[in-house]
């Protein structure tokens, strides 16, 4: 019998109160010398018996209240010992061994040295005529080898066994371990699960597995339960996500990052530190409370130096399950861009300036961009190789000089921006200069409307946008009347022959293009049909002007393609891109272990991953290819150490079949409590009932 409250036992010596009462109650008559209380005397002998009986009764009901009570509120159980199961002769077996994250829980020791001791204990067991296997249940579990005898070997393959990081179905691994047992020719089979028992790896809503015996017929195997954790609750708690988002209301070059922690226990947890961690360097703190098997989130920020791909991660305050305290991602911080802005009409009146608002839009803050505004003249006396994209604002037709260093300059690598306007009237001296690298030639200048009548409603609006393009991707929604509602006045209609793949970003309501892309040798070129001051349209006053002019910038250069942050898991395979210039050729995981990448028609797959944490992309000379550096990261289903009670996984396999390790059998507890209630209820009822008679 188990009681689980035992403390509340001391209650019981409340019975001996009915027992002192009884005692101090019985008077003790003196004798007077009184003939005429004789004839009572006689008829108190008669009653005496029935007095005594009476009181004795009273005295049984409540002590029996006084104890029952007490006992009852200690909750005892009635522990029923089922009989050990044991295979009639021989029987193959069988050793499936849980690898998965919970199995690194650790107090002291972690639960997988007790997994291996008890997997060993478990072919200890075994008789000489038993033939046995090893199953690591994995994400792809598979037996070590066959059924053997050789009991060294498979002790050997046990001391091999390492922990994973990753959720295992233990369902699964057993069905494998039940097909393997059919290929034995002996009668009996044997499965003994070594395991933690938690809820997300076992699940008891499916079928238990089954053998098929000699005649087909499906048998339940013995099964040995070892329970590494002996019965105790597996808190924990863990980083289940992380989020990176820039923060420019914070300041310029500000990044914010919210975490997700979740608490696996019962209890609440309060001040838990969580740690901002950037290259391997804390850069901020913060506290969390979790309320018992609860969630909650945390948002910390950091000032990045412009510069590329940078490691960063969350990290709790280590529980008993460290590996699940730390959550890392991959954030590529947009370089410093450098800017060659030619204003091709100065103008002493700011806002009549061709290059007013365009400098102020890449001047903003939080803007990756810094400008360098020349006029026509000065402009081309500058090294065009200092810049990553150079911003022609209504220039005039260029030299053939400057137009081949243009040229040369797209084809190398660099952006090329293009917004039309008075100089550009004479449509055949510009294609002349520049036709080489715009994407399609100008054929007319079209008026639609006076600036002067602008508001006639004559003027042209944008219909159509390429919503996809990295250009245009967020003005979608709401923010897409800062486009639409743009209102050109004049605009360049464009020869609609064009060689190579052009492709039409915006469409006028007239159907002529109005903002044509291309790529040219590395380079690219993005072409406006009207004017980015106010002489040709109202576009620069329009609140999409500023977002647009910054994402334009950074397309031409190349910092829009920064692909989005590969989102990968421990034990999946990963894919990523390459081209003919450079190819990768090798992973190398946070441990330093290297793995050879397998390539494909247009991409590249390694894994599956082993381990979380920073992974560094190799190419084949064993340099890091910064822009493919990626974060791998657990399954949160795999930091669920929530267990199942070992009664419900024993039901579930069949009581009859079930057998704890060591030879112990399973136990089946009654509780007795309420039924002591009851008794003390009518004891109390009973008293109540004698008083009154």
């Amino acid at each position: 019998m188990t009681f689980a409250n035992p403390w509340l036992l001391l209650g019981a010596l409340a019975a001996l109160l009915p027992l002192l009462i009884h005692l101090f109650d019985r008077r003790r008559p003196r004798p007077v010398a009184f003939p005429a209380i004789a004839f009572v005397l006689r008829s108190q002998k008669r009653t005496a018996s029935r007095l005594k009986l009476k009181r004795l009764i009273l005295y049984a009901l409540r002590t029996t209240f006084f104890l029952a009570v007490p006992i009852a509120l200690s909750r005892p159980e009635l522990v029923r010992s089922t009989a050990a199961v044991t295979a009639k002769g021989a029987a193959a077996t069988v050793v499936v061994i849980d690898t998965s994250l919970a199995m690194r829980w650790r107090d002291g020791a972690t639960l997988f040295d007790e997994a291996r001791r008890q997997a060993k204990a478990a072919l200890a067991d075994l008789l000489t005529e038993e033939p046995a296997a090893v199953l690591a249940c994995t994400r792809t579990p598979a037996l070590g080898s066959p059924l053997s005898f050789e009991k060294a070997r498979l002790v050997s393959q046990v001391d091999e066994l390492k922990p994973g990081f990753e959720a295992v179905d233990l369902n699964r691994c057993l069905e494998v371990a039940a097909r393997a047992l059919d290929d034995s020719p002996l009668a009996n089979r044997r499965l003994v699960l070594v395991s933690a028992l938690t809820a997300g790896g076992l699940h008891l809503e499916r079928e238990p597995p089954v053998t098929t015996g000699p005649k087909g017929e499906k048998l339940k195997p013995e099964v040995v339960l070892r329970d590494v954790a002996k019965g105790r609750g597996l808190d924990n708690r863990a980083l289940l996500d992380a989020r990176a988002e820039p923060a420019p209301q914070v300041s310029a070059g500000a990044w914010q990052f919210t975490f997700t922690v979740r608490n696996f226990s019962r209890e609440a947890q309060r001040d838990v530190e969580l740690t901002l961690r950037v290259g391997g360097e804390a850069v901020a703190k913060g506290f969390v409370e979790l309320p018992p098997d609860g969630t909650a989130q945390k948002t910390l920020t950091y000032r990045f130096s412009p510069g590329g791909p940078v490691f960063v991660e969350g990290a709790l305050t280590p529980d008993a399950l460290p590996e699940d305290d730390v959550r890392g991602l991959v954030v590529t911080v947009p370089r410093e861009l450098r800017a060659l802005v030619v204003n091709g009409q100065p103008n002493p009146l700011k806002v009549k300036d061709e290059a007013f608002f365009t400098d102020a839009a890449l001047s903003a803050p939080g803007s990756p961009v810094r400008a360098v505004v020349r006029d026509a003249d000065a402009a081309w006396k500058e090294d065009l190789t200092a810049f990553d994209v150079v911003l022609l604002l209504n220039v005039p037709p260029p030299a053939a000089e400057v137009a081949q260093r243009l040229e040369a300059f797209v084809t190398r690598g660099g952006g090329l921006f293009v917004s039309l306007g008075d100089q550009a009237a004479d449509v055949d001296a510009f294609n002349a200069a520049l036709g080489p690298v715009l994407p399609r030639k100008l054929r007319v200048v079209k008026t639609a409307v006076e600036p002067s009548q602008a508001d006639s409603g004559r003027a042209a609006r944008l219909a159509q946008l390429e919503a996809g393009h990295p250009v245009l991707s967020p003005f979608t929604g709401r923010a897409r009347e800062g486009l639409v509602a743009t209102r050109l006045y004049r605009y360049a209609l464009f020869e609609s022959v064009s060689a190579g793949d052009v492709e039409v970003l915006a469409v006028l309501d007239d159907g002529a293009p109005a903002l044509l892309a291309q790529r040219k040798g590395k380079g690219r070129v993005l072409v406006f049909g009207s004017t980015v001051d106010r002489d040709w349209s109202d576009f620069p006053i329009r609140t999409a002007f500023l977002p647009f002019m910054q994402r334009a910038a950074a397309w031409l250069t190349g910092s829009l393609d920064e692909r989005e942050q590969l989102r990968a898991r421990v034990g999946e395979l990963v894919t990523l891109p390459f081209d003919e210039a450079v190819t990768p050729v090798a992973l190398k995981a946070p441990s330093g272990e290297e793995r050879v990448l397998s390539k494909g028609e247009a991409a590249v797959t390694g894994g599956p991953l082993s381990e979380p944490g920073h992974y560094e992309v190799l190419d084949a000379a064993g340099r890091p290819l910064e822009g493919l550096a990626f974060a791998a990261t657990l399954d949160p289903a795999a930091s669920d150490t929530t267990r199942h009670d070992v009664e419900a996984v024993a039901g579930w396999f069949g009581e009859e079949v079930v057998r704890r390790a060591d030879g112990e059998s399973t136990e089946k507890k009654t509780p007795l409590w309420t039924w002591l209630l009851l008794l003390g209820a009518l004891a109390f009822f009973g008293e109540g009932v004698l008083l009154r008679k």
